[in-house]
């Protein structure tokens, strides 16, 4: 097979920055004599030939730090971490959209070359690849493509398969190089979402579900899109959990949007109508507090008919609506509510009125 020019510039970058590293012996012996190494082929040309190298102890694992771009980074996992995804580990699921790549340490590189082993042979450890560097290497040409070769190896020779890290434990030493800053960390809470990413959101490290709405902050993050400081999103009265009940990230038969107050854009809010996110009118009503001796003031619905989950259960009970269709039973929600239910100044009966309540959105 052809040699990889990328895989040869990579081997240079790598041996000048293990050199730097002489505590870790398997890293220097992988970088040093592997002719067929993957390291820098990420690295700017004009800083090929300098690339600084930065090793992080696992203590720093712990709160979490930013590996930066286009240098050679070595990290250790802290001990006390059992399992933790690539993913999670490495910033989360749209930092796997980026570009990076890099190999964990098996600790018998040096005997393997002792051994006179060489190639995959001898760099038996882990390698580890990020959704973007895949992508990018699929597009080369197939003698160029690492990934393609190891596939097609993997497929001829099942017991020569590629050992590929998809979970880090304690104790494991590991190089990655990228091509943007990585939030590195451990994720205390187990919510899928690493320390580092969590203090810059503003959740909690240590609690799964920083609002209390069902939802581990990681889901709502990467998968939702849902605010994992704010228990109902839209405010619309319904919690997110409640209005995401399997967690999908899709709004499914029996779910509303957790991100739109009117899924059906009826014009009536999903909940009872008195959220500060919902599309009724609302109008300020004061009264006077002899408690407190101060007048208070409040926002009320002032449209005729509002709400569909009225007892905001997201189950679509007797004499509700549907929020998830505008003409529940065959007419227009709202004026179903206004002949049916009616309102505290209208007989439940009385004929809608010929035109539409001022919450209903204009019909494009």
């Amino acid at each position: 097979m052809r040699p990889n020019p990328y895989l040869k510039r990579g081997l240079k970058y790598a041996t000048l920055a293990l050199t730097l590293l002489a505590a870790v012996l398997a890293a220097a012996a992988f970088y040093k004599n592997n002719s067929s190494g993957l390291a820098g082929r990420l690295v700017p040309p004009s800083e090929r030939g300098i690339v600084p190298s930065k090793r992080y102890e696992a203590w720093r694992a712990k709160d979490g730090f930013a590996a930066p771009a286009d240098v050679h980074v070595i990290f250790t996992v802290p001990e006390d971490v059992a399992r933790i995804t690539r993913i999670t580990f490495m910033g989360g699921p749209d930092t796997d959209q980026q570009r990076y790549w890099g190999y964990c340490y098996s600790g018998r590189e040096d005997r393997n070359k002792a051994e006179g082993k060489t190639g995959k042979d001898m760099y038996d450890g882990r390698f580890f690849y990020s959704m973007g560097e895949r992508i990018a290497q699929a597009k080369r040409p197939a003698a160029d493509n690492d990934l393609t070769a190891i596939l097609r190896q993997t497929e001829q020779k099942p017991d020569k398969k590629a050992s590929i890290a998809e979970i880090f434990s304690g104790g494991d030493t590991c190089y990655v190089m990228s091509s943007v800053i990585l939030p590195i960390g451990i994720d205390t809470d187990n919510d899928d979402i690493n320390n580092v990413r969590e203090r810059a959101v503003g959740t909690s490290p240590v609690n799964p579900d920083t609002d209390s709405d069902g939802i581990p902050d990681g889901k709502e993050v990467f998968l939702i899109k849902t605010n994992p400081l704010d228990r109902d999103s839209d405010r619309d009265g319904l919690g997110d959990g409640c209005e995401e009940a399997n967690q999908n990230g899709k709004v499914d038969a029996l779910e509303t949007s957790p991100l739109n107050p009117d899924t059906d854009r009826d014009g009536l809010c999903d909940g009872n109508g008195s959220g500060p996110g919902c599309p009724e009118p609302k109008k300020k009503e004061c009264y006077r507090d002899p408690a407190e001796d101060a007048l208070v003031c409040r926002l009320v619905v002032s449209s005729p008919v509002y709400g569909e989950d009225m007892n905001q259960n997201c189950k679509q009970d007797k004499d509700e609506t549907n929020p998830k269709k505008g003409e529940t039973f065959g007419i227009p929600d709202w004026e179903y509510k206004y002949r049916k239910i009616g309102s505290p100044n209208i007989n439940p009966g009385t004929p809608a009125p010929e035109f539409p309540i001022p919450n209903i959105p204009p019909r494009h």
